[in-house]
């Protein structure tokens, strides 16, 4: 049995799939643009150190383009444009900005659950680059210091001008169907207790997408893919993810756990779920993941929440 239609188009209102911000044209360099967005009172500076972003509990932290100090010990990324607003990123240390009034500050998976669409955006761009800037630090064909370029986007070797650019690792997520209608879901051995979700995992080098889906299920499951079709991205930078959603005909259904990284496997029928899920014998991503967002899907309505919370 082939996949049902309503598993081979894309999801609808999968967050950061359509993006709020108008992103720099990193093709066109700019050496004197950060200098002039800063300059403007209507851009909004956020702030990244090693303890995640500024913010104020629910919202970031932001600084006004002016009453930001420009220096070389920190580096900056211009972000882009939204809601008629620049965004510039500053990656700073925590310390460095004890005296302003910061209530704490927050990791990507804390401001997934408390900001607003729009900055969470901010947080998932300036996350990405951020992790980028701060490992990516020395040319790889010389080994010398490297420097900002194109506003942030680049860094360019002090030595050989050889010019880098950010990594992302492109990896697959799916919600297998069986013939039956039910959803595969697994635990993962670095999960906490009880959570069970899709499954995912890197693409290799030379491979296409719907091969890695097909090989990373029978790795982890035992359990061989027929048809696949993709759903959405999103991007994840914990560290440089970028995850592709897929839904895949499962054509066998015996669970083979691999031992390693999955240590439970189970068919779910949508009442099955429902029951696991409002008892609170099993637990599933939540929020804007798009692990929930496959998992709902197939399910067809808001997942449930266990009775005795």
């Amino acid at each position: 049995m082939a996949l049902a239609e309503n598993y081979q188009t894309p999801i609808k209102g999968l967050p950061f799939a359509q993006s709020l911000i108008e992103r720099p044209l990193t093709e066109r360099p700019n050496p004197e643009l950060l200098s002039e967005k800063l300059a403007l009172r209507t851009t909004k500076v956020m702030l990244i150190s090693e303890h995640g972003a500024a913010s104020t509990g629910t919202e970031l932290f932001f600084i006004s383009g002016p009453d930001y100090v420009l220096t070389e010990s920190e580096r900056q990324v211009y972000l882009g444009t939204a809601e008629s607003t620049d965004f510039v990123l500053a990656i700073v240390e925590a310390e460095d900005y004890a005296h302003l009034a910061i209530e704490r500050w927050i990791s990507l998976r804390e401001a997934f659950t408390v900001l607003p669409q729009l900055q969470a955006e901010l947080l998932v761009e300036a996350q990405a680059i951020s992790n980028w800037i701060r490992a990516e630090r020395f040319c790889p064909q010389c080994g010398s210091e490297v420097r900002s370029s194109t506003f942030g986007w680049g860094q360019r070797c002090v030595i050989n001008d050889h010019e880098l650019f950010p990594r992302t690792d492109p990896a697959i997520i799916a919600s297998v169907i069986d013939q039956q209608d039910r959803i595969l879901l697994g635990a993962n051995a670095t999960f906490r207790t009880h959570m069970y979700s899709v499954l995912a995992g890197f693409v290799e080098a030379g491979e296409s997408l719907e091969s890695a889906v097909r090989r990373e299920v029978f790795e982890e499951s035992g359990v061989h893919v027929g048809e696949v079709a993709y759903r959405g991205s999103q991007p994840w930078p914990l560290p440089r993810s970028l995850m592709l959603g897929f839904a895949a005909e499962a054509t066998s259904e015996e669970l083979v756990p691999d031992g390693a990284e999955i240590k439970d496997l189970r068919w779910f029928s949508r009442e099955e779920l429902r029951v696991a899920l409002e008892s609170g014998t099993i637990d599933i991503p939540r929020g804007v993941s798009i692990a929930h967002a496959l998992i709902r899907s197939w399910y067809g309505e808001p997942l449930p929440e266990a009775l005795n919370k």
